[in-house]
């Protein structure tokens, strides 16, 4: 490392990551990584810049998450350069800061997510910070969300009859698997709803967040619960949530190509427990109506990065996933002319009904397995992480747009017959 700095290893750290100590012309900062969800290696340090990449760990293809927890002990302006990687996106930067008392800050004492705005984004590789001595911020990507973030949810409804928390197995490395059921008995026809098979993806978080909140409140959204039993798998991978591995791309293959079981030809079985539990639960459901895998696209830009859509080819999107499609986007400009900034959802083919280089329906994914299953529509929903001018992301209005996506499933249940 040029400059002045020593980074510690992960093995001697309570999590994946490291921490870096730095010294710069104007006194001294720290870069954890060792953060739930933390992400970068410190190439170096000049003057008051400070070079990063991403870690890629086990996945097979150079990506791009990061997610960073800076410190400063005197007030200065710090650059943030990744030399190899356009990871710095339109609105710069997500950021959320809190004044240390001593420590690294615990989870509840951050201000929100948000972006930290043009002013400072300096281009695709980079980005400026104005700390206040002691000032502590932690900068991503886009919005984390982390299981702490689940369980703050959770936490909100726990005395709701409605919705049980249970865990479903437990991961190689001793996390906890947290699945969800909400509505009626196991009898009811079921719907399946998942995410973070691709552990980055987080913004994907906060829309299923939505959806459940609004099956908990909304007046429309909550009939679905007395007619059918919904169950939800909110992390696919949740070791990697939490390390903030990249998750997409793993070597050999990642947990969203593990939807395998044993056939006439070949004698197969899931890699990962996290897989091989959510696949012995969907087995035992008689009837599965529904499933919606949420994801995330590539960073941005690009034909269809900006705006949420069901992965599928457009000339052979089902008629199932066309109802649901259509019925959300009405939803969503309805409501996006009165509540404030929204994602609104526009079904066109090729836009919200769109497909992407490697995807294929021969895939071990989720959402094929549901489809064998019996799941229709069974389909991937991908939603930006940066969103467009007019429909910025942001966790507000992640949340909201999946509160729309609950009023959308429940019409395409009841009035277009599931």
């Amino acid at each position: 490392m040029d400059g002045t700095g020593t980074g510690r290893d992960p093995a001697t750290t309570a999590a994946a990551g490291a921490v870096y100590d730095l010294e710069t012309p104007s006194g001294r900062a720290t870069v954890r990584t060792t953060h739930p969800g933390g992400n970068g290696r410190v190439l170096g340090v000049d003057g008051d810049t400070i070079r990063i990449e991403p870690e890629q760990r086990d996945s097979t293809t150079r990506w791009f998450y990061w997610n960073i927890d800076v410190e400063s002990d005197v007030a200065q302006t710090l650059r943030f350069e990744f030399p190899n990687d356009e990871v710095v996106g339109p609105r710069g930067p997500a950021v959320r800061t809190a004044m240390p008392c001593g420590g690294p800050i615990r989870n509840g004492a951050w201000d929100e997510w948000h972006w930290l705005g043009t002013a400072d984004r300096i281009d695709v590789y980079g980005f400026r910070y104005a700390f206040d001595a002691g000032e502590q911020a932690q900068f991503s990507l886009s919005f984390p969300y982390q299981r702490s973030d689940f369980d703050a949810f959770a936490f909100e409804y726990e005395s709701d009859p409605r919705l049980t928390v249970e865990t479903l197995t437990t991961t190689d490395c001793g996390r906890a698997v947290p699945v969800v059921r909400l509505g009626s008995s196991d009898a009811a026809p079921a719907i399946a709803l998942a995410a973070r098979h691709h552990a980055y993806e987080s913004t994907a978080s906060y829309v299923l967040e939505g959806v459940l909140r609004e099956l908990l409140e909304g007046a429309e959204a909550s009939t679905l619960l007395e007619s059918h039993r919904i169950t939800v798998y909110p992390f696919g991978d949740v070791d990697g949530v939490e390390r903030g591995d990249q998750g997409k791309h793993r070597g050999p293959h990642d947990h969203n190509r593990d939807y395998v079981d044993a056939n006439a030809i070949a004698e197969l079985s899931p890699l990962y427990r996290t897989t091989a539990a959510i696949t012995r639960d969907l087995r035992s459901i008689e009837s599965l109506a529904l499933a919606l895998d949420f994801h995330c696209p590539f960073k941005w830009g690009g034909d269809i990065n900006d705006r949420p859509f069901f992965a599928t080819e457009p000339a052979g999107a089902s008629d199932a996933v066309q109802r649901l499609a259509t019925r959300l986007e009405s939803v969503t400009r309805a409501r996006s002319s009165t509540d404030g900034p929204t994602l609104t959802f526009d079904a066109s083919p090729g836009t919200g009904l769109a497909s992407f280089d490697g995807q294929s329906g021969l895939l071990h994914t989720f959402s094929r397995y549901c489809s064998r299953r019996g799941a229709e529509p069974a389909a991937t929903l991908e939603v930006p992480y940066v969103g467009t001018e007019t429909d910025p992301v942001t966790p507000a209005s992640a949340r909201r747009f999946g509160r729309d996506l609950a009023v959308a499933l429940e019409r395409v249940m009841r009035v277009d017959g599931g």
